[in-house]
């Protein structure tokens, strides 16, 4: 770590704990860190909130997300928008348990992962996300190019090298807060599915109910989807970008307030962007009994039903989506690995300064740029992307509980009550969406 950035936000921390011994020496009501990072947000403060929550929450709808949503809602129309619902909160006490352990302990989650459970927890742990990651990102290259595709009739090859050539030159020399800028105006994009929502006219009644009351099936493209949504929507790379976006912003425990806001409305966003894409596909293309297979057939499929409008919309969406998420995947298997190695690691950092870590995050794209140019299979690819997710999710998450619960690490700011229970409620959501997925394999092979 950065000696300059320990000393700086070590001195905070110190100034936060003295100020709190000298209230109870004072004979004042007893406080405790925690209550002295409390604070009351204007309506200005709110909005300067934004960042990494938010970013990290348009970052989880990428074009593969949303091929995973555009699909649960052609295949099974709007039967779980529920399973959304029960996410929404498990998803942002996860991220803010992973935003709470950078800014108490000023370190990313891998390098947090290898100090307090040793290297034979922590690099399966992080390798498996690594790869899941790159596997993503050639899928999300492979959309980005069908959606250009269907916008210019430009052949979709023709698109994918430039667009990874234009995000790692963004990745690698644009510094952390220019970048940040840059991602939280693409998190606008997302606002396209919601007017998408609208311009499908669904039967709200049904899509209310359906959001409320749970329905539960058995059947393979059930249980398929439930898995594909949950390992979209609770994904590892969240947990490692959330970490390292607040060591990067340094807002250390007294942005906590500030953090929650940030990390609540991100969460929202992305579950309320992945609602719109289901009731868009539920309405159109479920009713319709039309067969997709990736988010750009979506987009084409809406056309004869829903209007130009709606393709344009879909496939805009989808652009905007790669473009805000590849960077994220990237630098998020950047931070693990680094966080691993010992590296110096950070986007704010000079590429000469941290070689390595921008070496990782050349690396990702190639991988994945070959990936999308030798034409894989892109729900193949998403599959063994969530497959991978699915494996390490539970397990990241019982590991976070474990450093956010711990009070040698945390002090005064260790987990209370109600997060333990929603993220070990996470944690058994995900383990059975894992054998939901067993079941599926073993029952009827695999996907595609």
């Amino acid at each position: 770590m950065d000696d300059r950035h320990s000393t700086y936000t070590g001195s905070r921390q110190a100034r936060l704990m003295a100020e709190v011994q000298s209230r109870a020496r004072r004979g004042g009501r007893p406080t405790s860190a925690r209550e002295m990072t409390r604070q009351r947000l204007s309506l200005g403060q709110l909005l300067r909130a934004a960042g990494p929550g938010l970013i990290t929450g348009g970052a989880d709808n990428d074009p593969a997300g949303i091929a995973t949503y555009s699909i649960v809602g052609a295949t099974v129309g709007f039967t779980m928008n529920w399973l959304l619902l029960l996410s929404t909160p498990m998803l942002i006490v996860i991220q803010q348990m992973s935003a709470k352990v950078a800014n108490v302990t000023k370190s990313d989650l891998a390098t947090l992962l290898r100090t307090s459970f040793g290297a034979r927890i922590a690099t399966p742990a992080v390798l498996l996300m690594v790869a899941a990651n790159v596997i993503t990102m050639g899928a999300d290259l492979l959309a980005m190019g069908a959606a250009f595709e269907l916008l210019t009739h430009i052949k979709f090859i023709f698109w994918i090298v430039p667009l990874a050539a234009v995000m790692a030159f963004v990745t690698i020399f644009t510094d952390y807060k220019v970048m940040s800028k840059y991602l939280l105006w693409l998190v606008a994009v997302f606002s396209a599915y919601i007017v998408a929502a609208f311009v499908a006219r669904p039967n709200w009644g049904e899509v209310l109910q359906s959001t409320i009351v749970p329905q539960l099936s058995l059947s393979p493209d059930y249980l398929i989807g439930a898995v594909g949504l949950l390992g979209t929507t609770i994904t590892p790379y969240l947990f490692f970008w959330q970490a390292s976006g607040e060591v990067e912003e340094k807002r250390g425990v007294q942005g906590f307030s500030r953090r929650n806001v940030d990390i609540t409305a991100g969460m929202i966003w992305s579950n309320l962007t992945a609602f719109s894409i289901i009731v868009v596909t539920g309405a159109v293309l479920f009713s319709h009994h039309t067969a997709i297979k990736t988010a750009a057939d979506a987009a084409r499929a809406l056309e004869p039903v829903a209007g130009p409008y709606a393709t344009v919309l879909f496939a805009v969406g989808i652009i905007g989506a790669g473009l805000l998420a590849i960077p994220v995947l990237a630098a998020s298997a950047a931070f693990g690995v680094a966080g691993l190695a010992g590296w110096r690691r950070g986007l704010g950092r000079n590429p000469r300064n941290a070689p390595q870590f921008y070496v990782v995050i050349g690396l990702a794209f190639l991988i994945a740029m070959e990936m999308a140019i030798s034409a894989i299979d892109p729900i193949k690819a998403l599959f063994y992307s969530q497959v991978l997710d699915g494996l390490i999710a539970p397990v990241l998450v019982v590991l976070l509980l474990m450093l956010t619960s711990s009070r040698k690490l945390m002090g005064d700011f260790v987990n209370g009550l109600p997060t333990k229970v929603i993220g070990w409620a996470a944690a058994a959501v995900m383990v059975l969406a894992d054998v939901a997925l067993a079941y599926q394999v073993a029952t009827n092979g695999l996907p595609g």
